[in-house]
């Protein structure tokens, strides 16, 4: 039994090094393994990189002339977003996952939200400012083509929000 296993994996080995059987892959204690090969005419998405950036979205310059501290509280409208530019739900999944930052929005949403923020400005003048972190994330589509090919390699990009920010900075 044992050199028919033998026989058998020397013989898969071969077809697999001729292009015959691309979709089985050997462990190292000699068993078979099927890989998985997604369905002809589908597509398939991979990570490459991505980038964070801030939005400024809101600048108010507040001003105590007091001693003691004082607060201010703005209600601002701030940008909320996740979409890729083709592919869909799958790759924008895809590429936030090799991203490893969540968006703080569910896919497809592209729009504001109404932020209330409350800034304690100690004496001086000073520079109120909030808005949004953003990940823009990049990868390549392919499409699968018998018999398991990624063919048609095609740039997408995921632009996302993941957070919300505030600052002040003393003028």
């Amino acid at each position: 039994m044992r050199h028919i296993k033998s026989t058998f994996i020397l013989m898969l080995s071969c077809l697999t090094i001729v292009g015959l059987f691309p979709q089985f892959s050997y462990a190292s204690d000699n068993s078979i393994t099927p890989q998985a090969c997604p369905e002809a005419g589908s597509y398939i998405t991979s990570y490459r990189s991505h980038t964070t950036s801030k939005k400024t979205e809101f600048t108010h310059y507040a001003t105590n002339n007091s001693n003691s501290t004082d607060t201010v509280t703005r209600t601002v409208s701030i940008s909320h977003s996740a979409t890729v530019n083709i592919g869909g739900e799958a790759s924008f999944k895809v590429l936030a996952s090799g991203a490893k930052i969540s968006a703080n929005v569910g896919y497809g949403f592209n729009g504001t939200k109404s932020l209330s923020t409350t800034w304690s400005i100690p004496k001086g003048k000073w520079k109120l400012t909030a808005g949004s972190c953003w990940v823009k994330s990049t990868g390549t589509r392919y499409k699968v083509v018998p018999p398991c090919k990624n063919t048609n390699p095609t740039t997408v990009t995921a632009n996302y929000t993941y957070a919300t920010w505030s600052d002040k900075v003393k003028q």
